[in-house]
């Protein structure tokens, strides 16, 4: 993340260099730090779809891997939120 601000804060200031100045070696510069940018974007992208990525490790140890149903879940299990009894809860379940 350090790297990515650093970056970013360089290419602004190389971005308006190149910009108040007109020279060539600011405009190189900039599309230098820009293609960097580039390229630490698609490496943490690559890293996220391939399931290495950064935050990989955060992700709890109860869930299942994204593809596959959580067997815990089952529809069965729930019940709806309208009653049909005059004592219970309201039919209209937005009212309460």
């Amino acid at each position: 993340m350090r790297v990515v601000v650093l970056l970013a804060v360089a290419g602004l200031v190389a971005l308006i260099v190149a910009v108040s100045t007109g020279s060539a070696w600011a405009a190189g510069v900039v599309i230098a730090l820009a293609s960097a940018g580039i390229v630490l974007l698609l490496r943490d992208w690559r890293g996220e779809r391939t399931g290495g990525g950064i935050h990989s490790g955060s992700a709890s140890i109860g869930t299942p891997p994204i593809g596959e149903p959580d067997a815990s879940l089952i529809p069965d299990d729930f019940s709806p939120d309208l009653s049909t009894d005059p004592q219970g809860p309201s039919s209209d379940a937005r009212a309460d």
